[in-house]
């Protein structure tokens, strides 16, 4: 088998102590039936307050092909996502959250259609959302609303597992601090003509614990889409790398630890 890397998995980990070890269990459960996938895992562990990090780093000596990417403080999601797709080697890439709510079985829609040269990135959509409180619900749907009407796209869901090719993420300079890196991904590969699939996901519900997401949150990725919609519609802007948005976080320090 060769030693190129095909396909890399990211999972940005912060405060999941009681799901981490289940979602670890269900993911390598499907990776294992995938060896011609040629696979890594990246997580990124962000500083959580509870025990995440004590079991993390007992969990992933279970697991082979495995690195461990340690923040000394919180750093926030955009980040850790971001310090694992500098790690990966993959030709293709994958996001999966920790908290167990997306259903690990579905990887092969993802993968698959990256793999045979379908498309260049695959987007999950929730197409049932009923572990979602009503409040969330509404705010979800009016999201999306909002970013389809203000960037003329047509996206069912734009922040949930995405998979994405490695050459399409070398042209991209990622600017987004907040939840909208992922949009931002997305309509820069709409712009730059890469084709996009979307898949059915299903949305299953927190398993245990509490989500970190809170309005203060999605009122700052509220916040970032408004700036890169002005910005998109000026004449500075370039969808590819060295653009000009000033929206970046610099790189902060990590440490590393490999399987």
């Amino acid at each position: 088998m060769s030693s190129e890397i095909k396909v890399s998995f990211i999972t940005p980990v912060y405060n999941e102590e009681l799901n981490i070890a289940r979602m670890l269990k269900n993911l390598y459960q499907i990776l294992s039936e995938h060896p011609d996938w040629n696979w890594e895992l990246i997580l990124i562990e962000d500083g959580s307050k509870d025990g995440t990090r004590r079991v993390l780093t007992e969990e992933v000596k279970k697991y082979p092909k495995t690195h461990l990417i340690l923040h000394d403080q919180n750093q926030g999601y955009t980040r850790s996502l971001k310090d694992g797709i500098t790690k990966a080697r993959g030709n293709f890439l994958m996001y999966i959250g920790a908290d167990e709510e997306f259903d690990c079985a579905e990887i092969p829609a993802f993968i698959e259609p990256l793999l045979s040269g379908e498309t260049d990135l695959v987007l999950g959509v929730r197409w049932q959302r009923n572990a979602y409180q009503l409040f969330r619900f509404f705010l979800s749907v009016i999201y999306i609303f909002l970013l389809n009407y203000l960037f003329k796209l047509r996206i069912n869901d734009y922040n949930w597992s995405q998979a994405w090719s490695k050459k399409f993420l070398d042209r991209v300079d990622l600017r987004s601090k907040s939840l909208f890196v992922l949009p931002e991904m997305i309509i820069k590969a709409h712009d730059l003509k890469y084709r996009i699939k979307e898949v059915p996901s299903n949305h299953r519900g927190r398993q245990a614990g509490k989500s970190s997401v809170n309005l203060r949150i999605m009122g700052f990725a509220l916040w970032e889409a408004i700036m890169f919609w002005k910005y998109r519609n000026s004449k500075q802007y370039q969808p590819a790398a060295r653009d000009t948005y000033h929206g970046a976080s610099s790189p902060q320090s990590t440490i590393a630890i490999q399987n």
